[in-house]
């Protein structure tokens, strides 16, 4: 399956799409601003606001009503997500960088002060067909601890975290039956053939999980990510 780079006309559809769904993905959980570059983001200045203009929309602000746990015990109920569709330079294969930003960082393997929130390896998989709803739901899914126990073993940043729900919250979410934003069935968009705008179902994004290594093999360091910097830092 072929991942070259989208031509500009492909990449706007693409955009597009990204935009018509989540602009419908009205929620009392998740509030979606799009702008079209960082430095509109930071300062919350000229959002885009229309279909017209939703090819030029690289750039989200996601403010989460959602409790999740910021340390032993102790939770937050807002969190707010920068997405940055276009950070890798290959989008849709290559995956958005998402950031925790002006709210308290979650207590989880998933995240790491200074670093992109670690989405695991659902969008690599996808291979470009899986959309920013999609993607949307599921960091709404990391910050409920919304995890699927799959061994003994575990690949995060904070293990301590990830005990903590075994042994306290029971491997059980942090809001149970939490109903998180649903896709709208649209009509697909225009093809190319690409995987870039292929359609898949909500209940195809499975829970959050932990990526898990089989007894007495080593524990791989967590992955590490380029840091990138607020709009005036050096």
């Amino acid at each position: 399956m072929s991942t070259r780079p989208l031509e500009p006309d492909e990449l706007q559809s693409r955009l597009l799409h990204d935009y018509k769904i989540v602009s419908l993905m009205k929620s009392p959980l998740m509030k979606v601003t799009a702008y079209r570059d960082v430095d509109d983001l930071y300062e919350r200045r000229d959002p885009i606001l229309s279909e017209d203009q939703g090819h030029l929309a690289t750039h989200y602000l996601i403010e989460y009503n959602i409790k999740t746990l910021v340390g032993r015990g102790t939770y937050s109920d807002q969190t707010t997500v920068h997405v940055d569709l276009l950070a890798d330079y290959n989008y849709p294969f290559t995956e958005p960088c998402c950031y925790i930003i002006d709210s308290r960082l979650p207590w989880s393997p998933h995240f790491l002060e200074g670093a992109p929130i670690c989405l695991g390896e659902l969008w690599a998989q996808s291979r470009g067909t899986m959309l920013l709803g999609h993607l949307l739901v599921h960091i709404a899914k990391l910050l409920n601890f919304d995890e699927v126990a799959r061994g003994g073993g575990y690949v995060g940043w904070n293990g301590e975290a990830t005990e903590y729900w075994r042994q306290v919250l029971g491997e059980q979410p942090i809001t149970k039956n939490l109903p998180y934003p649903a896709l709208p069935d649209l009509n697909p968009q225009p093809q190319r053939g690409s995987p870039a705008f292929a359609r898949r179902k909500t209940n195809q994004i499975p829970a959050a999980g932990f990526q898990i290594r089989k007894p007495g093999q080593a524990q791989n360091p967590a992955p590490t990510f380029k840091a990138r910097n607020k709009p005036g830092q050096a």
